[in-house]
């Protein structure tokens, strides 16, 4: 009887360590994966866009370091290369005061002056991790895999263009900010790693509004996008004296952890 006591107990000894030990692995692994990679919802609204019209916001973690307004670009792939037949909004030289200024608004939202560039034979790009859309989003991720691999130059019926070209993204915006070679030869494209973390404008997918004016430089339209915020480390692709700007402005930004290094 004792012995069967004796077993008894060294069987649930065993399976408590067991269990202990499982614990110990998860809660490592836990540490070990950003907190920004959990599933949430966002600080910022743009409901001043679509009013009441049907749209639900990407608050899925599109990967591990951070949510789709973060604009994380882990590899190439994750760059899907889009048909030209709309205008789209190249924000990717915008942030300090000036022609194309990003300034926060203290709701979670910079608003963003940028170029509107028209529909050409230069394709734009989107970013499979920045598709502010959530339904969009499934869809393109469903197509082109989760890093877009699927989905090479040339592929056709792409989700997230299709949307784009058909004004369906984002209800009530004039049109989306996107990712364009466009002004590469006059605006020549110079990536600055900023390290620490600091707030920047995530404008992939945004949604824009058009404002009349021309900027004089470049002879384009001008458009001010609702560009969510994000704290975290990031790239602008510019050379600027300062990562941090001054006061409310925010750098349009994104982020490569491959550079990050």
């Amino acid at each position: 009887m004792r012995k069967k006591i004796n077993s008894r107990y060294l069987t649930i000894t065993i399976l408590g360590l067991f269990f202990l030990l499982a614990l110990g692995v998860i809660a490592y692994l836990m540490g070990r994966v950003p907190v920004n990679a959990q599933p949430g919802s966002a600080s910022f609204s743009f409901v001043r866009y679509t009013g009441v019209k049907p749209f639900k916001l990407n608050t899925l973690p599109t990967t591990m370091y951070g949510p789709a307004w973060a604009d994380v670009v882990v590899q190439p792939s994750n760059m899907l290369t889009c048909k030209s037949e709309v205008p789209i909004a190249l924000c990717y030289y915008s942030g300090p005061q000036g022609t194309v200024p990003c300034n926060q608004d203290g709701l979670g939202i910079a608003n963003c002056t940028c170029y509107e560039i028209p529909p050409g034979k230069l394709p734009y790009m989107v970013d499979i991790n920045g598709i502010l859309n959530q339904d969009v989003y499934l869809k393109t991720v469903a197509k082109c895999g989760q890093k877009g691999d699927k989905c090479g130059p040339g592929t056709t019926d792409i989700p997230v263009c299709d949307a784009i070209n058909n004004n369906a993204l984002i209800p009530g915006a004039d049109l989306i900010s996107t990712f364009s070679l466009a002004l590469e030869k006059q605006m020549p494209i110079h990536e600055t790693n900023c390290p620490n973390p600091s707030a920047y404008a995530g404008c992939m997918t945004a949604p824009c509004k058009r404002t009349g004016k021309i900027d004089p430089k470049t002879h384009l339209p001008l458009v001010q996008c609702g560009c969510p915020v994000y704290t975290g480390p990031y790239q602008v692709g510019t050379a600027p004296d300062q990562c941090v700007l001054d006061g409310t402005y925010v750098w349009s930004a994104a982020y490569n952890p491959k550079l990050n290094r």
